[in-house]
């Protein structure tokens, strides 16, 4: 069998994946120097840079590092994984969301809502932290939070 994965992204998608980040949320790509940005079909992985990662590549593994975006269509959508990680690096596109408004969205998963920031993907945020990823559309806010039992 064959081992494809881990998969290095080339220079240009790496730039294009890091072009992205600094022009939606104003995250800097100083802060993944770092990193090799790794890539499967559609998700795409960060991890720290290693002079092993040649040898990590014969394991038999299905993923490796920080899920951090995910293609979804042709759009590029960040993880709350890697929000509630690296979030806090952003500039824009952030929204502040009071609590009714969190248990609104956990309810219904969207809320209408008119934000002055162009549609696509936000950082959700309360007071306290960082909570996830949603979709601004002009007078709606999508996301998906999961209910706890």
């Amino acid at each position: 069998m064959e081992n494809r994965f881990p998969i290095k992204v080339t220079p240009e998608e790496r730039k294009e994946i890091l072009t992205y980040l600094e022009e939606r949320f104003g995250i800097d790509p100083l802060y993944f120097e770092e990193y090799e940005i790794l890539k499967g079909v559609s998700n795409f992985w960060l991890f720290p840079k290693t002079k092993y990662l040649e040898d990590l590549q014969k394991l038999q593994v299905q993923t490796v590092g920080l899920l951090f975006l995910r293609k979804i269509s042709k759009y590029l959508k960040p993880t709350s994984a890697f929000l509630q990680r690296f979030g806090y690096l952003a500039k824009k596109n952030i929204v502040y969301l009071p609590d009714e408004f969190i248990l609104l969205l956990r309810k219904y998963n969207n809320i209408e809502i008119d934000l002055n920031l162009e549609p696509g993907y936000v950082i959700l945020k309360n007071k306290y932290w960082i909570l996830g990823c949603g979709l601004y559309l002009p007078g709606k806010l999508f996301s998906y939070f999961e209910l706890k039992k």
